[in-house]
């Protein structure tokens, strides 16, 4: 796994574990209560009809429960190791890594194929200018990105650590529904639900997998999409200059959908049934809409800068370049909307 496993934070999981035993304990008595109520109202109802079944059934439901809730705290623990993190490094899908990785490749990538761009006979070419600035600048702010997102998910690993601590806490109450018929789906949905919090790290691991895809073959794909119209000078250079922010956008906005909505889409396939896949395309789709807008401002900040390299230079241009960049933001704001 990446790097974040090496951070210690066994001093605070300690001090919580300790906590959560003793609500654990002092719930446990709660539960206690709904066992020997249901065995007293089984009883009565096995003196009344004569049928005992329901005694045994009780009895046995009552054991397991029993025996079950001393260990639920770690047998939780140990299902979110085995269902995210051995599971992710099963995979060769780690979040954490993966974002390094692009931070990394997005930091060095101006610099692998040529420092500024060359001057002839001391004339300096305006757009190659203005391309490269381009790149920059969508490199840094990628890396940038990738530094914050690092961070985010660390926390959402922690986030989810803790869920599964509070959860098992109050898992006693819980245990004891399982007892009652009226109860009993309430339990199940509850403890079906902490397994899907130990599936969020899948989520995670499957939509870093498409960001990856599209690192590797966003900029063909954008050359395939608009090589009808590429053949056309002026098109060219504006496709040219803009590819690079278009995926910096794109990349963006499906790393803040995966790590805001993948849990939601992992819990709800879980509990319900529903597809993962549409979920994140509906995610998908519901930051798409609100990243037209940061594309729009893009394509006509390039379209301007072209017109300017060819004539005044690139000053300008790189100007209205900050301003494109800057509408990232106001498109990523509609990727934490829920995809349902």
């Amino acid at each position: 796994m990446g790097d974040w496993t090496s951070i210690d934070m066994s001093f605070f999981y300690d001090n919580l574990s300790d906590v959560c035993m003793r609500c654990s304990d002092l719930l446990q008595l709660i539960m206690f209560v709904l066992i020997f109520a249901g065995l007293i109202m089984n009883v009565y109802k096995g003196m009344m009809s004569g049928d005992i079944g329901a005694i045994w059934r009780h009895i046995l439901i009552s054991g397991l429960v029993v025996a079950i809730t001393p260990y639920y705290g770690e047998w939780m623990l140990a299902a979110q190791s085995a269902l995210g993190d051995d599971l992710l490094k099963d995979l060769g899908v780690d979040p954490i890594s993966m974002l390094i990785n692009f931070g990394t490749s997005f930091g060095e990538a101006p610099f692998d194929t040529g420092s500024a761009p060359s001057i002839v006979f001391g004339i300096i070419d305006p757009l190659t200018w203005f391309e490269y600035f381009a790149q920059l600048i969508g490199a840094y702010i990628m890396a940038a990105v990738s530094i914050f997102m690092y961070i985010a998910f660390w926390i959402g690993f922690q986030i989810q650590i803790i869920a599964i601590y509070l959860g098992s806490a109050a898992a006693p109450i819980f245990l004891g529904m399982l007892v009652f018929e009226q109860t009993r789906d309430t339990g199940v949905k509850y403890h079906i639900g902490m397994i899907a919090v130990c599936f969020w790290p899948l989520g995670w691991g499957l939509g870093m997998l498409f960001a990856q895809a599209i690192m590797d073959s966003g900029p063909d794909l954008i050359d395939e999409i608009v090589s009808p119209v590429g053949a056309i000078g002026a098109v060219a250079t504006i496709l040219a200059i803009l590819s690079p922010v278009i995926l910096v956008i794109v990349v963006i906005l499906w790393v803040i959908v995966t790590l805001f909505i993948a849990p939601k889409v992992v819990s709800k396939a879980i509990t319900t049934g529903s597809q993962i896949g549409m979920g994140f395309i509906s995610a998908g789709m519901n930051a798409a809409t609100g990243g037209a807008q940061a594309a729009a401002g893009a394509v006509m900040v390039a379209a301007g800068a072209a017109a300017t390299a060819t004539g005044a230079g690139a000053a300008v241009g790189v100007g209205m370049m900050g301003t494109g960049v800057g509408t990232i933001g106001a498109g990523a704001g509609t990727a934490m909307k829920d995809p349902t």
